[in-house]
């Protein structure tokens, strides 16, 4: 075999995160959403209708429901290059907007284990917990 079939061999069994790495990307991995205030729907038992994008693209949700103290489980590993910007929503039912409950930016520089970011918005505040790899 050819040094150049080697290669392509190599380069053709990588998964899509593999390849974002060698591209000089990374890959985020959120694992959890904890809800310190879910208070973006009015009234004492509507809980945030919670979604979330990355880099302006759904990448989960809707978990219904959301109540102060409940944990939801994202689970999703997204691979980017640069930075990754991460929205969370309260989704509204038509012809009301989805509110923003905020969100936060992550670089490409591995985090060596989880790290938590707290974001806050349209009276709601959530720890999202993440990693870089």
């Amino acid at each position: 075999m050819s040094l150049s079939t080697s290669n392509e061999q190599l380069f053709t069994e990588l998964t899509a995160e593999e390849a974002s790495v060698l591209e000089g990307g990374a890959t985020l991995i959120l694992y959890n959403a904890t809800a310190i205030k879910a208070d973006a729907d009015f009234g004492p038992s509507n809980g945030d209708d919670l979604y979330i994008k990355v880099n302006g693209r759904k990448i989960f949700g809707t978990a219904d429901d959301v109540d102060t103290g409940e944990t939801v489980n994202i689970g999703k590993r997204i691979s980017f290059s640069g930075t990754a910007k991460v929205n969370l929503f309260d989704g509204d039912p038509w012809p009301n907007d989805d509110d923003s409950l905020g969100g936060f930016t992550v670089g490409s520089t591995p985090t060596y284990g989880t790290r938590t970011a707290r974001v806050s918005g349209s009276g709601s505040t959530y720890d999202i917990t993440y990693s870089i790899v």
